[in-house]
């Protein structure tokens, strides 16, 4: 019982970190756009990669959580 609990919980926990994640990078992506059209800077190259690791770090927690979903359902 205790380990099923700690896995929902742990997924709750997860797909709120993923919401985050996914805020936090159209944010970023936002701030892109302000930088390429309204100050005509180059500061835009440094959100990019910023941008890809946030994106990268909530695929790969999605794919996490669907295979303690699977666990579960098991």
């Amino acid at each position: 019982m205790q380990s099923t609990e700690w896995i929902e919980k742990k997924i709750k926990d997860y797909k709120r970190f993923i919401l985050t994640l996914l805020i936090f990078s159209s944010y970023l992506y936002a701030g892109t756009l302000i930088s390429i059209y309204e100050y005509r800077t180059t500061l835009h190259f440094y959100l990019y990669p910023l941008i890809l690791i946030g994106l990268a770090t909530a695929f790969l927690m999605i794919l996490k959580v669907r295979k303690w979903k699977q666990v579960l359902s098991e």
